[in-house]
């Protein structure tokens, strides 16, 4: 609980969790209450900054990093709920860090106050792999194995049918010629070849 005061009139205390955890690509509320005592106020408003206060990276819809993903308390909720809450939609590891709570009221003159900080503390998610790129990563595998036992069947296969032809249950076709000689050849190489061979002479 912080305090401010002015002129011993106005007061605000701003309260925030000290902590909160959040799982990846879940949404997270950041609680901010605050009170004001010494007088009723309606013109108000508040600031969410991460890191440093004031000085840190505004947690607006201005921030490209925050954008589309951030919900904030309306006016009515602020000014008669006492609540400055934000909301962070789908978070990231990265979103790790201190959130600081700012809460500023114009009364007799302006004052600003802001909290003792939230730490957001986001972890990983244990069904990361259970998504679309999970899906995907197992569709890769699976195809790959299939591939691997598809190809180790065809190459048992081919070594079966080698090792039948080898051992003789797939009997070789003797007989086809192994060396063609030409009549010329024939005579010029051997005169005894029979003269009715006239085409070819096989030999074995």
């Amino acid at each position: 609980s912080l305090l401010q005061t002015v002129n011993n009139t106005q007061t605000i205390h701003v309260w925030q969790t000290p902590i909160i955890w959040a799982t990846e690509g879940s949404s997270v509320t950041l609680p901010c209450d605050y009170r004001i005592i010494g007088e009723n106020a309606s013109n108000g408003s508040y600031k969410w900054y991460r890191h440093i206060v004031r000085y840190g990276v505004e947690i607006s819809e201005n921030n490209k990093y925050f954008s589309g993903r951030l919900s904030r308390v309306d006016q009515d909720q602020f000014i008669h709920g006492q609540s400055a809450a934000i909301t962070l939609h789908g978070v990231e590891l990265s979103d790790s860090g201190m959130y600081y709570c700012e809460v500023t009221f114009q009364i007799s003159q302006e004052i600003s106050k802001d909290g003792n900080g939230t730490f957001l503390n986001v972890t990983a998610s244990a069904n990361k792999g259970s998504g679309p790129k999970g899906h995907l990563s197992l569709y890769i595998h699976g195809g790959f194995v299939g591939g691997v036992l598809l190809l180790s069947l065809l190459s048992a296969v081919v070594y079966y049918m080698y090792t039948k032809q080898v051992s003789g249950h797939f009997p070789v076709q003797y007989g086809e010629p192994a060396l063609y000689v030409l009549p010329a050849q024939r005579h010029q190489e051997d005169a005894n070849f029979p003269e009715e061979m006239d085409l070819y002479t096989v030999i074995p």
